[in-house]
């Protein structure tokens, strides 16, 4: 994999103690078009998480879920390469399966503003998702990040990690 060596390494060690971790990418879909020139479509290993909510019909273009082990090294290196290139990509290390995460995932797509109205949280965004992890206090830190063990991405080109115990940037 040309993920990132500190998260190969990372994931590697952290898989010693616990053999049930998994790797994922969150994907930006607009972005990988952007770069590829292709979609994103649902196969094995790869899940939108906008599949089955009332934003579906812009599932190529949304957060897409991807298991690391189940697409292979070309698709992985592939996103090593457009991390370091657009804001687009962050690596995800959970216990859960790649639909269990989409689920849990799912749940943080919507966030009630102060006047009521809802809004999309683009959290798949590593530039949101390093400014959400400082502004949210630390009871919604943890029921953001509960779920994931390690959450890495680039933030102003410096690798990030949000984990469970501290889930701050």
């Amino acid at each position: 994999m040309k993920t990132q060596p500190d998260i190969v390494t990372r994931f590697a060690h952290l898989k010693l103690g616990s053999g049930a971790l998994r790797l994922y990418a969150l994907v930006d879909g607009v972005q990988y078009r952007a770069h590829s020139g292709e979609d994103f479509r649902a196969r094995e290993g790869l899940v939108s998480l906008f599949v089955g909510t009332p934003d579906a019909a812009l599932a190529h273009a949304g957060p897409w879920l991807i298991d690391a082990e189940q697409v292979g090294t070309a698709l992985v290196d592939a996103l090593a390469t457009l991390e370091r290139a657009a804001p687009a990509v962050s690596w995800l290390i959970a216990p859960q399966t790649l639909d269990g995460l989409a689920q849990l995932l799912q749940l943080n797509l919507d966030t009630e503003l102060p006047d009521g109205r809802t809004a999309l949280l683009r959290f798949w965004d590593p530039r949101v998702l390093a400014n959400l992890a400082g502004v949210l206090d630390s009871a919604q830190r943890l029921t953001f990040f509960a779920h994931i063990y390690e959450w890495h991405l680039l933030h102003k080109g410096q690798r990030v990690c949000i984990a469970r115990q501290h889930a701050q940037v």
